[in-house]
């Protein structure tokens, strides 16, 4: 995550845990059987705490994302209603909770977060609070915290009817058991973008039928087994200026079900100033849209010994997607985008099998308390980078000084991202060997689509270890006359255009030192002669088209 850092700490002893019964009894040990409970028991109310060590996060850090996650210690026979709040103990180095020293007693901090649990837990799956955002930034702006302190979390019960509620294991259960502290954290602007109506969200089924207010209150993303499901999301109050330089971008889901299913997802833009909110019937759906060029694709499932399963989503938990910076640049970059525009993104279906899809919230769930956010992390200033040492940015101690093109040396029109990525997937290379994807008409000609990240070294050119020292681009279609002949249509040329310009720009590449695959050189005929006489152009011109 460019200019983002993540840290994950575990609770690390026994006395970094526990619960209070009634702000009078602490006991470090949880209730019995390693477990802890928090919420409302025959009219007692439990809160509990945790503490963890050796947070190494600069003082007065932006926080992008924090949450806690525990691990449920009791299987819920129905859903439950559990009101909670979380808070920080507002101290520079927390120390150990005691009888004498309970959470209760701790001075808390001014921003807090509700908790309300609406679905039942699973026993040992994780589950994680909302983003708790606020009061980790105030706990790390006071004057005396330093990198390297420990902080602490309570939770309390918020006005839950008796017995209401929840279970999770302490340390003791053992180290794979306590609960951990998940921290995205920067120093660069962060800008959360919300849904403010049920105008702002819905499911699209068959590119056909808009719902805004979903049946179960959940928008269907991926195959349902029965029909095709689109997410669309408007997102307001991010502030963010034209032309800013975005770093990162995230779009939060909120999970309404616990389950192991793995669809497939294209997220793009709309390519509008400031997206209009949906209509209620359907006539502005998101396939009624045009789209931004750049498109990310979301596979929510991994390869796991060869076979290819499903990532596990537990009920109102928070999943983050890929990186939508390129998307999001695209937007802000709009002639007639202001600080007050509106942004909108579609989550489209992409060759998910049938019965793969994952349930979000939508707005309509307790008037948005569990709706999609969009969190940006932005500079004012646009960075250049020198070619002659690459910026921690991009976490990798080579220096990618060329920029090299390649054609797919299959069907332009009839081949999709997703099956040549699966197929290097396959092969063993961890993802699409390319950096960056120009798509035929599958998956939209022209579009842009981000392959592997940039902080990953490639696999599409071996030869003078050109996999360590450059980014590499694939063009979709085979352009070499004793293949299919194929010509870059001239929405591809246009994206490669840019692209190569924008790569350019960031990393001090000269125009010289763009190369076609085999000018490497490499045993092969890539990017085809078609091809390649365009790349030849830009070496002296800057301009693939006179």
């Amino acid at each position: 995550m460019n200019h983002i850092a993540k840290i994950i700490v575990p609770v690390a002893e026994t006395i970094d845990d526990g619960r209070e019964q009634d702000a009078a009894t602490w006991s470090g040990i949880g209730n019995f059987s390693n477990v802890i409970t928090f919420g409302n028991v025959s009219g007692s109310l439990y809160s509990s705490a945790f503490r963890f060590r050796h947070i190494d996060i600069p003082r007065n850090s932006k926080i992008v994302l924090a949450r806690l996650k525990i691990r449920p210690a009791v299987t819920d026979s129905t859903d439950p209603d559990v009101k909670l709040i979380v808070k920080g103990i507002k101290e520079t180095d927390t120390k150990p909770f005691t009888q004498t020293s309970r959470p209760s007693q701790r001075t808390k901090t001014v921003n807090s977060v509700p908790w309300h649990i609406v679905k039942k837990w699973e026993v040992h799956e994780w589950t994680q609070t909302p983003n708790l955002k606020l009061l980790i930034e105030e706990i790390v702006a006071q004057s005396g915290w330093k990198a390297g302190n420990s902080l602490s979390l309570a939770i309390e019960d918020n006005g839950s009817a008796t017995d209401q509620a929840q279970t999770c294991y302490d340390f003791s259960k053992g180290k794979d058991y306590g609960a951990q502290l998940e921290i995205w954290y920067t120093t660069m602007n962060v800008s959360i973008g919300t849904i403010a109506g049920t105008d702002r969200d819905g499911t699209e089924t068959d590119k056909t039928s808009w719902q805004s207010s979903p049946t179960g209150n959940v928008i269907t993303l991926g195959h349902d087994g029965i029909s095709e499901n689109d997410g669309g999301f408007i997102f307001s109050a991010l502030n963010i200026p034209r032309r800013a330089n975005i770093l990162g971008a995230y779009l939060l889901l909120t999970e309404a079900d616990q389950n192991n299913r793995f669809p497939n997802l294209m997220i793009k833009g709309f390519a509008e100033d400031d997206a209009a909110l949906f209509s209620v019937n359907g006539s502005n759906r998101p396939s009624t849209r045009i789209k931004t060029k750049a498109q990310v694709e979301w596979t929510i499932g991994e390869t796991v010994s060869g076979t290819f399963v499903g990532i596990h989503w537990s009920a109102n938990s928070v999943y983050e997607s890929p990186d939508l910076k390129e998307i999001i640049q695209e937007i802000v970059d709009r002639e007639d985008w202001t600080t007050s525009s509106n942004l909108g993104l579609v989550l489209e279906n992409y060759s998910s099998w049938g019965g793969q899809y994952k349930l979000p919230w939508d707005y309509v769930k307790n008037n948005g308390e569990f709706a999609a956010k969009l969190v940006v992390v932005w500079d004012t200033l646009r960075t250049f980078r020198s070619s002659k040492k690459d910026v921690p940015k991009y976490e990798k101690a080579n220096c990618p000084e060329y920029i090299i093109v390649h054609h797919t040396a299959t069907p332009r029109d009839s081949t999709r991202f997703s099956t040549i990525r699966n197929n290097h997937i396959g092969i063993g290379w961890g993802d699409i060997a390319y950096h960056h994807w120009i798509a035929g008409a599958m998956d939209g000609l022209g579009a842009h689509i981000i392959g592997r990240p940039e902080n990953k070294i490639g696999a599409h050119a071996d030869t003078e270890k050109m996999n360590y020292r450059s980014i590499g681009i694939a063009v979709c279609g085979d352009f070499h006359p004793t293949g299919a002949n194929e010509q870059p249509s001239p929405e591809q040329l246009a994206t490669l255009q840019e692209l190569l310009d924008k790569i350019r720009l960031e990393r001090g590449i000269p125009k010289e030192k763009v190369l076609g695959h085999r000018e490497v050189p490499d045993a092969t005929n890539c990017p085809g002669d078609n091809l390649l006489e365009y790349v030849k152009r830009y070496r002296t011109t800057g301009q693939l088209i006179p």
